[in-house]
């Protein structure tokens, strides 16, 4: 029998939504689909959201929470003005794509300790993308969303590669980074090992068992040995 979720708590139904956007997509995604997963009937759900869109919204907002979602206000959740979902990704990707330890490596010409500082841009570059993998994931599982394809491409995907590429050019004309064969996707192979690792091997099919700390002390190591020179 579909249960009623609690009005005071959102948590079960945006959890829910979360993993059938993420595994689904956007566009494949149907009300019907969520409510099988939360386990309620499909109308209940339009008592919390207006519809798959508003849903979607809230799913962006609290993916990544660290305690309960906050009941809104008023019910049924509206859907977002158009360019509104947009802009809140636009601004979260535009904050976190290059962390403070990759921008002060690009201010300096030389690093006065190459490990240290190349350990510490992959160190935080792990961290974001640790901090918001279900965030990071659900936007890549839906970038079939309008609003989202292009501008996951280039300023979620784009952007943190450009500015990892030019750190190691830099540290290859410096004489401490190696060199590499094309430098765009020596930038790609590092966010893309870090982000498997962070993010996507929690949705691994095979799942294996593995220690969340030692996993990243390795893909850390293993790239640190491979870039210096």
């Amino acid at each position: 029998m579909a249960r009623r979720i609690p009005e005071e708590r959102f948590d079960e139904l945006i959890d829910g939504a979360t993993e059938v956007f993420i595994a689904n997509g956007y566009r494949r995604t149907q009300m019907a689909d969520v409510a099988e997963a939360v386990g309620v009937a499909k109308g209940t759900l339009y008592g919390y959201v207006e519809g798959k869109e508003a849903l979607f919204w809230l799913c962006l907002l609290w993916a990544d929470r660290s305690g309960s979602v906050e009941r809104p206000e008023s019910l049924p959740v509206p859907t977002p003005r158009t360019g509104e979902l947009s802009a809140r990704v636009k601004g979260r990707l535009t904050e976190e794509s290059v962390p403070p330890a990759l921008a002060a490596a690009l201010a300096r010409p030389r690093a006065p300790d190459a490990r240290a500082e190349l350990e510490a841009v992959l160190r935080e570059l792990y961290a974001m993308l640790d901090r918001y993998h279900r965030a990071i994931k659900l936007i890549d599982r839906c970038v079939d969303h309008p609003e989202l394809g292009h501008l996951w491409q280039t300023l979620g995907r784009e952007q943190s590669r450009a500015a990892l590429a030019r750190y190691l050019e830099k540290r290859i004309r410096a004489g401490q980074v190696r060199r590499v064969p094309n430098l765009r996707l020596a930038a790609r192979l590092v966010i893309e090992t870090l982000t498997t690792w962070a993010v996507h091997i929690r949705w691994d099919r095979c799942p294996e068992d593995h220690d969340p700390d030692e996993a990243r002390e390795n893909a850390i190591e293993f790239l640190v040995r491979g870039l210096l020179a």
